[in-house]
């Protein structure tokens, strides 16, 4: 038997993910501590313990690296939400407690998610690659999702899964930036995702 080992990395592009890493590390302990505004760059670099020239090659801003951290986070977010796949209950209570919980993780980061949806309506050139990159965890968990709902007959099987996906991403953007907006303790957002929720599984469920 042949055993196939995984490439390990150049130690130059190592050592690059690791200073990254670190910087991001020492900047979002920071903006938690401070506020994204009170913080500088200066402190950043003075608090990671390298040159405030080292900071800039890695992130132009400091809402850079805000973005890179919840790229980051929905990762490990997206990686959690894959359990929700097979939630029971109606199919209300579960698309609605697909978006809640994904709300409930990213509570603690809400400044950062104001800065990060700003960024991606301010410089939707600049993010289009953070885009690209988030729908890589977002929408496998989706799938799944959506096709678990259709096998159990939750949902109609003659309606596209890709479409489902595109709607569903559609509403909980809306939702998100409803949610960022509001701030706690998102009262408004919690009828509205119920309201939404329910309009949007009216023309999906099985008529058997």
């Amino acid at each position: 038997m042949t055993t196939v080992m995984a490439k390990a990395k150049p130690r130059r592009e190592r050592k690059k993910a690791a200073v990254r890493a670190h910087i991001l590390t020492t900047a979002i302990e920071l903006f938690s501590q401070h506020g994204i505004d009170s913080v500088t760059v200066d402190q950043i670099a003075d608090a990671a313990d390298i040159g405030k020239g080292t900071v800039y090659n890695y992130f132009s801003t400091k809402e850079d690296i805000v973005v890179a951290f919840m790229v980051d986070f929905e990762t490990r977010v997206q990686a959690k939400v894959r359990r929700l796949v097979a939630s029971k209950g109606s199919l209300e209570s579960i698309l609605a407690g697909f978006i809640r919980f994904q709300f409930q993780m990213k509570e603690p980061y809400h400044q950062f998610v104001r800065v990060f949806l700003g960024q991606m309506f301010l410089r939707t050139e600049q993010f289009i690659p953070y885009m690209v990159e988030m729908q890589k965890t977002i929408d496998p968990p989706l799938e799944a999702l959506f096709r678990g709902l259709q096998q159990r007959r939750l949902i109609r099987k003659d309606v596209s899964v890709p479409d489902l996906i595109l709607i569903f991403k559609t509403i909980h953007l809306g939702l998100t930036s409803l949610w960022a907006i509001e701030g706690p303790p998102f009262q408004f957002t919690e009828k509205t995702l119920k309201q939404e929720i329910k309009l949007f599984c009216q023309g999906l469920r099985t008529t058997t």
